[in-house]
Parts: C-alpha cells; structure tokens; sequence
C-alpha cells in the first residue's frame, strides 16, 4: 500500500493517477504502491526545489488537456513520472539513468515492450531536444518536450519563481559560477529558432518566453 507518508507528500490526485496508468498493465497492486512510493521518495528530496512532485504534476496536467492530440498518452504519461527521476546537478547523465530506472520498472510492470522503448526515447531525448527516427509518434515527443519547457512561457511571477527554484537547486555552485552558465543557457533559447516544437505551443507560448528570458538576462547584468 502507498505510505501515509508517501501520500501527503504527493499533490492530490497524483497517487490515482499512477494507479490508473499502471493497472492497464499490471495487477499487482503492492508493486504498483512500491513503484508510486519510490517516485514520491525521489521527487521530494531535500535538494529538489522545482524538480519535483508539482512539476509532475503540472505535466500530467497537460498531458491531460492535450490528450485529443497524443497518439499514445500512457507512453507520455510514463514519460512524465520518469523522466527526472534521477537529478544530481554535479552529474551530466540524469536523463539516461532516469530512463534506465524507467525500463526496469516498466518491464516489472508488464508494459510492453515496445511502449518501454519508446518511454525510454523520450526521457532520453530531455537532454537534446532532438527528435530521432526511432521515435514512433513524433508528435507525441514533440508535445512531451514542449510541456517540460513550458514554464519558460508562464506569467512572470511563475516565472522568476521557477528561476529562483533552479538556483536553489544549484546552490552548491556560487554565483560567480551559477550565473555565467545560466546566461550561457539562456542566450542560447535567445538564438534558437524557437524554442517550441510544435505551433500550438509556440503560438500560445514562445513571445511570454522570449520576454520572460530578456528580462531575467536584465537582472543579470542591471
């Protein structure tokens, strides 16, 4: 069963959700349970500030909104849960060790295996953006990735809030360090074509970003 610690932890609905998701495939409730617990244990470490249960959260949430256009919701959805799963700032690698814990849970839960493979693209492809022909429903990536950069397109409180969560997160760097590499980041968005994937995200998304970025490059240098 989910922990009584473990469900205060989660915001709401986020435990049902994974029961949902992982029935279709699996009948094991206690494994479900454990899986869901381990998920909750990991989004909630001390040194995660933004990269956490209310990110999930917020995707799953727009998983769910942009549901009609996903080919393969379950895929996005386990995307989603794994794919910051592991998080250490000092490592290089998160996203290919989230998406190696995301295969070995998924084949304990009897997803098949070619959902897995693909669960196993997406969370790879958190580290690039870039789309590969392995990918069965580019679409669906495509929208996975622009949900993971949405908050990029927030309202400005959301936003400086997010940018104060990250330095949080990365407060073993000082600043002389942290921000170089942050400008470095964000004047590379600044460059890019776009910094959405698919237009309804960059129609609804790209300007608030571009102006969230210019204004948080401002404090830097004001």
């Amino acid at each position: 069963m989910v922990t009584k610690k473990a469900d205060s932890q989660a915001p709401d609905n986020l435990c049902v959700r994974w029961v949902k998701l992982c029935e279709k495939y699996c009948n094991d409730r206690d494994l479900i349970d454990r899986f869901f617990n381990e998920i909750v244990r990991k989004y909630t470490s001390s040194r995660r500030h933004y990269h956490n249960l209310q990110h999930i959260q917020a995707l799953l949430d727009l998983r769910d909104n942009y549901a009609a256009q996903l080919m393969d919701a379950d895929v996005v959805a386990f995307s989603v849960f794994y794919h910051d799963i592991i998080y250490n700032v000092l490592r290089k690698d998160n996203e290919p060790r989230s998406a190696q814990v995301a295969i070995k849970r998924l084949q304990a839960l009897s997803v098949p295996p070619e959902k897995t493979e693909q669960v196993k693209l997406y969370i790879d492809a958190t580290q690039t953006h870039a789309i590969t022909a392995t990918v069965t429903h580019t679409g669906d990536l495509q929208l996975f990735l622009d949900f993971d950069m949405s908050i990029l397109g927030a309202g400005w409180a959301a936003y400086e809030a997010y940018t104060q969560q990250v330095r949080r997160e990365y407060r073993i760097y000082p600043d002389k360090i942290y921000y170089p590499g942050r400008k470095q980041f964000l004047q590379h968005c600044l460059q890019a074509g776009h910094l959405f994937q698919t237009p309804v995200f960059r129609d609804r998304y790209e300007a608030r970003a571009r102006e969230n970025i210019k204004q948080e490059l401002a404090a830097m240098t004001s």
